[in-house]
């Protein structure tokens, strides 16, 4: 998802989410790297805790492309998913339910999911304001004692050196960091600013109204884990 260029993110204006651009779903779902990136998120999903969880509880997979996490957790045993994306998508058989949609304005009643994901798309939001937007309303759909997990780029400084290098086109020499620059270029328009802002990101993520149960940082991700306070508060 992206936001409308209308309403810049660096400018802190409310801004809608769209579809993403025909560029870049073309580039992220070419193959063979398409596929690469899928088969990685089991694991992903071990190092949050979320494959720890009861097999009946209801997930929500936010910006979810064409529900690669939710076909992964289906393999595990979980039944109860949906996703939500701003691009429409079908799924064939239909084994859970892909809904279109604004993470940010969800078309979901207080208090739905025992489970909250977004992976690799945080930075799709823009910036601090947009991150707190989707913060606040996972906390809304969130049943008390719900789980919300994350998994993105920090803004550290080695982060935007790397993009810096990327996007000049250094040290590009493989089809898959060909591929991933290609996604990149596409991605710049919101993620610079989420870059930019990352203090600010961080401190939204550290103030939300969620407690951190887990947080592991690698040199390209982060995984963070918080859960909704079982009072409802």
């Amino acid at each position: 998802m992206k936001e409308n260029k209308e309403a810049s993110a660096e400018t802190g204006e409310l801004a809608a989410i769209v579809a993403e651009s025909v560029q870049w779903q073309s580039a992220h779902y070419r193959e063979p790297y398409y596929s690469r990136r899928t088969a990685k998120l089991p694991a992903k999903l071990r190092r949050l805790g979320i494959l720890d969880l009861p097999r009946e509880v209801r997930i929500l997979d936010t910006c979810c492309g064409r529900g690669e996490a939710l076909a992964a957790l289906l393999g595990f045993g979980f039944r109860n998913l949906e996703g939500i994306d701003a691009t429409p998508h079908q799924v064939s058989p239909a084994s859970f339910t892909l809904h279109h949609g604004d993470a940010t304005r969800m078309p979901f009643p207080d208090q739905s999911f025992d489970l909250v994901l977004n992976l690799h798309a945080l930075h799709h939001l823009g910036d601090a304001d947009g991150v707190s937007r989707f913060l606040s309303e996972c906390h809304r759909v969130l049943k008390p004692g719900g789980t919300l997990a994350i998994v993105d780029f920090p803004g550290s400084p080695q982060i935007r050196l790397l993009f810096w290098l990327l996007r000049r086109r250094f040290l590009v020499v493989t089809g898959g960091l060909r591929n991933f620059v290609e996604i990149l270029d596409e991605e710049w328009s919101y993620l610079r600013p989420y870059l930019r802002q990352w203090p600010r990101v961080e401190l939204a993520l550290q103030r939300a109204q969620f407690a951190t149960i887990r947080k592991r940082s690698r040199f390209f991700l982060y995984y963070w884990t918080m859960r909704r306070g079982a009072t409802g508060a």
